[in-house]
Order: structure tokens, then sequence, then C-alpha cells
């Protein structure tokens, strides 16, 4: 029986591991280096992980980075974990005790995806659901994304991205996001003051997972309950959730 790590298995999951871990796309002389693998063997795992769509090529560069169904399978691996009752309790716990809309969301593909919500039924309450996406330019937890970015990614996405001024209050020149992103930075937390939808409020928080993985938790409200004022004093009340919800995710995931 082969060793640990000597299993071709073993190898193909070390490379996957170092690709989903990276906030940038890796190249292959990157991967060995991380790995600890020879340049031979990640070149030809990482063509059969690009041929079975487990990696992708960036389009600028010969570097990889997660294809569509590594991606799936974080999003699944994600969902399956916070729906297990202790997480998803603490997130219908926060909805109680606030009274609004709550959500986890992670960054895939350039969009904020939600990953598990829970809302206090009512007319007038916002109901998204899982899967849902949003941009990242005008939403509290896509901004605390960018916000963290290596520079070269954040410079690369300024250069991509189509940032769509959805109301007269969002963000769109690259200036005034960089200044915005310095003052989340600064502050630990990220707020959406009706950026994305007119009437509409919120403020996350970063589950703080030992792992590094970048996950989100906001709360929303539309104005009419919430001004904005009130919104931003519930960021003491977010962190309090957000690190219980990283010790129970942790737990439910044996990480």
């Amino acid at each position: 029986m082969a060793a640990m790590d000597d299993a071709p298995i073993d190898k193909t999951l070390i490379i996957m591991e170092a690709v989903a871990a990276s906030r940038r796309p890796l190249s292959v002389t990157e991967i060995a280096e991380l790995t600890g693998l020879a340049m031979p063997t990640v070149h030809r795992l990482v063509v059969q992980l690009i041929d079975r769509n487990v990696l992708a090529r960036h389009l600028s560069s010969k570097r990889v980075m997660p294809g569509a169904r590594l991606t799936r399978l974080g999003i699944d691996a994600v969902q399956t974990s916070l729906n297990a009752d202790q997480p998803h309790a603490l997130l219908k716990s926060l909805t109680i005790s606030l009274g609004e809309f709550a959500q986890i969301s992670m960054v895939v593909d350039g969009e904020l995806v939600c990953v598990d919500a829970a809302a206090v039924r009512r007319p007038g309450g916002l109901h998204l659901e899982q899967g849902n996406r949003g941009p990242l330019h005008c939403t509290s937890i896509g901004k605390l994304h960018l916000a963290h970015m290596p520079e070269e990614a954040l410079a690369q996405w300024f250069r991509s991205s189509t940032r769509r001024k959805f109301t007269n209050k969002t963000l769109t020149g690259e200036a005034r996001l960089r200044a915005h992103f310095n003052e989340i930075r600064a502050q630990g937390w990220a707020s959406c003051n009706e950026e994305w939808n007119a009437g509409v409020v919120g403020v996350g928080v970063r589950i703080p997972l030992r792992s590094n993985a970048f996950i989100g938790l906001c709360v929303s409200a539309p104005t009419a309950r919430m001004n904005y004022e009130q919104m931003v004093g519930n960021v003491p009340t977010l962190r309090k959730f957000a690190a219980d919800i990283a010790l129970a995710f942790e737990a439910s995931s044996g990480g």
C-alpha cells in the first residue's frame, strides 16, 4: 500500500487544496513549491484536473484556479455544514434577536453567493434564498471581500469588473472605492447604505474560520424599519454571532 501523500489520489488532493486555498491563480511552479511535489507530477496532474473541469486556466495567464467542479464542491460542502443544526440555529437566532433578514455568503466567480439565510416572516421583510447571487462592489460582504484582497488581485478586479450603478449611492469609481476599502480594513466591517437596492441598508462581518476561508455574515433591513445608523449599531452583535457560527461550523465539518 502506498504511503500517505505518495498515492496519486493524495497528490491530487494536495494540489486541489493548494489551489483552493490560494487567494489568486497559481502557476505550476508555485504549486510545486507549495506542495513539495515534483514539477513533472504537478504538471501531469494539473492537466488531468483541467480536463475534468476541477481546475481552470486563468484567462490572462498560464496560471490555474478552481474550476467549475471544484467550486461547486466547495459551495455544496459549505451549505451542508452550515445547514447542520447548530450553525443554522444560530443564524435563525440572529434574525429573531434583530428581527431582520440575515444571511451567510461567500464569493464565487466574482459574485456574492448566499449559502444560508434566515428571516422573520412578515409583510415587508426581505426574503432571499440559498443560491441567490449579488454584486461585490455594492454589498457589505462583497466590499469586505474586496477590501481584503491582495493588491495584485484587486487591481485585476478593477481592470475586469463591470461596476453597475444600481442607485444614486452606488460607488463605482476606482479612487472612491479604494478609499472606501481603506476604511473597511481599518474598522473590520462593511456596510451597504442603499447602494444595491434603494430603501435597504445592511452591515456585514467576516466569519473567523481557522482555515481563513472567506465567508461573511450580514444582516439587512428596509430603511422604513431601521435606518443606517441603527444598522451599523448591530456590528457588535454580528461579531458575536459570527464567532459562534465559526465554532459551530468547524465542529460540524470536523475542522
